[in-house]
């Protein structure tokens, strides 16, 4: 039973655990194996015998009967005990075997035993030693502004490397190293290491800067400094990416070019504390960085010259820096290359990988480079099989061309280019080769011609801009539920696709000429591109001779094509894609462009085009295009891209033009429709030009509407006569006193017609005359009235 003792001193904020206890034992004023004999903390028995389940440096860590027997000694809580072990940075800044309860000493730069120490805080403290000095990742005092000391400047020995002698009575403050054999073993070196020398630093240095963000990072288990602020990451991850990158400064970079790197002042103290002959580890330097380094100023040069890469906000200053220290390690024995890099270190995450690609990045192949996401922050894992079937049916086989105009420099041909930036997405993070990544959208393109358009944009401005947003895009198909399957899209059978006499019905519809032949295949040919995402010349109808005039026609009709044609178009499109069980798309689609914000692009911006001044430009051009490009500073590809989803309305028409151009025809269907011709003409048998007296149309274009509706017209000398019966007749012709010439009217037929027929059925007729025909229509009675009144 551990016995509680009579006088307790509280820990100081931050204090070691055996720090703490010799404060405590030279307080009481006992021989420091009694204390730890009376904690059950003693590594020997009274019989001098090794207890195995004591270590001999319990500071590392604390079992729980452990920790009660010191609280229930001490009346210190057993919670702020575990805190005075390294324990407390367990997962963070070192790894600790809790079986063996060592540190493990090849992660995270963990040291096994000593510390390094501030002469100022041990002054301040009264000899009080702080456990964070225990750490490899220490190595500048951040309150006193200087570097920690590693030795003692008398026995040139590492403080508490060794523990304290049992049998002696311990100095706050003062070296408990054992002394040569030739010195009383008990008393240790004695040296009062307050008064040991070390640099001091600049309140802006940046070896206190970096000391500052790496405990900062350990505090909160979480780095946030530098590109960790884009992509926060455990300290256990941070740390360790620097030590990858330490390790490789102080393996590579030569003396002489430290300086660009590091102060001077620290490469002075460094060369001065290897030249005193008290280096202790030396051995580690064998593989410089792969454990802790042995001095305060070694670690201070690792550190900040580590997070000359790491320590900044801006990743191509990163990759830059990265590249003088790849270039380093080129010069020596090791190689720097995309797959050796993974080397560096064990448990490195994302963003030191991410530096490093991008710094690897202009020494690749375009192609590679997207393979590798050499553009991508944070760098990502490959994709699989699965993930690129995804990303291949959200692709369609033509770039679209609202991100081509955008991402393409000036001067390459982008017929031939969109197939390459659609191959080019699909190839991001994949382990495809140029020609797999063709095929499965659809081979309208091959590993040649993608490989030298790739080597052609890496030449011409803006290639680097362009990774980043073919990095953005490939992530966003990645993870987003596309509007349209655009492998579904390449498989259709377009052959049936707007048919000549629906085109003609469309433009007649809308008073738009339709043209001969040619003008129906370049409509086809160029809603099949529309719906298909594939180059035009893969459309039914495309000529296997005479190609380039063609697809010329094709381009201008796209660009003069009035705004009533292209949805009527769409319209058409919906009806294609609902017999095919693709109702639920859109004709078309387009990532959204925000996606580029912020990348500084080679290309031109639609958005920046004044839609409504541009339609004013294209009126009645006959390459429209090209006027309003040279008109406007721009390029035709991207007046056409907001031709296409913005086409000018028709313009207005003179009385000749709409004679010339069906506009009266069009007015004429809108007002008398199928249905209701064949009511009047069929039904009720009214004549065409009854009909078109009706409308305030000519009976021409009655006879035209027929036509087009397919309504079969009476011959001249047709004569229908079973719907004029002799009731019917009498009553209009005997009783209600009209004329043949308004009862044909009425039938659609002529009077010999009405005349026919009422001598047929014996009806007597009026004597012709328009007096005799006013006479008629007084009634008999009126007639006999004025017999009578004439009689004498």
């Amino acid at each position: 039973m551990v016995r509680t003792f009579p006088i307790r001193i509280a820990p100081l904020p931050g204090e070691a655990l055996d720090s703490w206890l010799e404060a405590l034992t030279h307080r009481m004023q006992v021989r420091y194996g009694d204390v730890l004999q009376d904690l059950d903390l003693s590594a020997r028995t009274k019989h001098k015998s090794r207890n195995p389940d004591v270590p001999n440096d319990w500071t590392i860590a604390l079992r729980e009967h452990e920790a009660a027997g010191i609280a229930h000694a001490t009346g210190t809580d057993q919670s702020v005990l575990h805190r005075m072990t390294l324990m407390r940075f367990q997962g963070r800044a070192l790894l600790i075997d809790s079986e063996t309860r060592q540190v493990n000493r090849k992660r995270l730069w963990g040291r096994g035993s000593g510390s390094r120490y501030c002469p100022d805080c041990l002054a301040d403290s009264g000899g009080r030693w702080q456990l964070t000095w225990r750490l490899g990742w220490s190595f500048a005092c951040l309150r006193h502004g200087r570097l920690l000391a590693d030795l003692c400047p008398k026995c040139m020995r590492t403080p508490r490397q060794m523990m304290f002698s049992r049998d002696g009575l311990p100095i706050p403050g003062r070296c408990g190293s054992w002394p040569s054999k030739r010195a009383e073993p008990t008393s240790g070196c004695g040296h009062e290491l307050s008064t040991t020398r070390t640099l001091r630093l600049a309140e802006d240095h940046p070896a206190l800067t970096a000391q500052r963000l790496v405990l900062e990072t350990i505090d909160a288990d979480r780095a946030v400094f530098g590109l960790y602020g884009r992509l926060p990451q455990p300290a256990s991850v941070a740390l360790s990416e620097v030590r990858a990158v330490a390790g490789r400064v102080l393996a590579n970079i030569t003396a002489p070019k430290l300086s660009a790197w590091v102060p001077l002042d620290i490469l002075d103290a460094d060369a001065a504390s290897h030249d005193s002959g008290g280096d202790p580890q030396r051995k580690t330097l064998i593989r410089p960085g792969f454990m802790a380094p042995p001095t305060a100023s070694t670690t201070a040069i690792a550190i900040t010259a580590a997070l000359r890469i790491l320590g900044t906000k801006s990743r191509s200053a990163a990759a830059r820096a990265m590249r003088e220290l790849i270039d380093s390690c080129r010069e020596g024995a090791e190689k720097a290359t995309v797959t050796t890099i993974v080397t560096w270190g064990r448990g490195t995450g994302p963003v030191l990988r991410s530096i490093q690609l991008a710094a690897l990045g202009p020494t690749l192949r375009p192609g590679d480079q997207l393979r590798m996401r050499t553009s991508a922050f944070p760098a990502r894992e490959r994709a699989d099989e699965l993930q690129l079937n995804s990303r291949a049916r959200a692709l369609p086989s033509v770039f679209w061309t609202a991100w081509q105009v955008r991402l393409s420099p000036p001067g390459v041909y982008s017929r031939v280019l969109a197939p390459a930036w659609a191959a080019a997405t699909l190839l991001v993070g994949s382990g495809l080769t140029m020609n797999a990544a063709a095929a499965m959208l659809g081979s309208v393109t091959d590993l040649p011609t993608v490989s030298r358009l790739l080597q052609l944009l890496q030449e011409r401005q803006g290639w680097d801009a362009a990774t980043v947003a073919l990095d953005r895009l490939a992530d966003f198909l990645d993870e987003s539920d596309i509007a349209i399957d655009y492998e579904r899209r390449r498989r259709l059978d377009y052959r049936d696709l707007l048919p000549s006499t629906q085109w003609t019905g469309l433009c007649r519809t809308i008073g738009y000429p339709a043209g001969g032949e040619l003008r129906a295949r370049v409509a086809r040919c160029v809603l099949f591109h529309r719906i298909s995402a594939l180059p035009i010349d893969a459309a039914p109808g495309f000529p296997a001779t005479e190609q380039t005039p063609f697809r010329s026609e094709c381009e201008r009709f796209i660009e003069v094509r009035p705004a009533e044609i292209a949805d009527a178009l769409d319209a058409v499109a919906r009806e294609f894609l609902a017999t095919q069980g693709a109702e639920d798309e859109p004709v078309v689609w387009n990532p959204p462009i925000a996606l580029l914000d912020g990348i500084d692009l080679p290309g031109t911006d639609p958005a920046d085009i004044d839609i409504a001044h541009l339609h004013k430009l294209v009126q009645g051009r006959r390459y429209p295009a090209r006027f309003a490009a040279d008109a406007l500073g721009s390029r035709i590809e991207t007046i056409r891209d907001v031709l296409t989803e913005h086409p000018a309305p028709m313009a207005p028409k003179t009385a000749t033009q709409a004679r010339a151009t069906g506009q009266r025809m069009r007015v004429a269907r809108q007002l008398l429709p199928e249905h209701e011709l064949r009511r009047r003409y069929l039904d009720e048998y009214q004549s065409a030009q009854s009909i078109g007296n009706a409308y305030g149309i000519t009976r021409a274009m009655v006879a035209r509407l027929a036509g087009e509706y397919g309504i079969p017209m009476r011959t001249v000398h047709h004569r229908r006569y079973d719907d004029i019966d002799r009731e019917w007749l009498v009553e209009q012709y005997v009783e209600l006193r009209r004329t043949p010439g308004e009862i044909a009217r009425e039938k659609g037929t002529s009077i010999s017609v009405i005349l026919d027929r009422a001598h047929a059925y014996g009806i007597p007729m009026r004597p012709p005359g328009g007096g005799s025909h006013a006479a008629h229509l007084r009634k008999p009675s009126d007639q006999n009235a004025d017999q009578g009144a004439a009689s004498p």
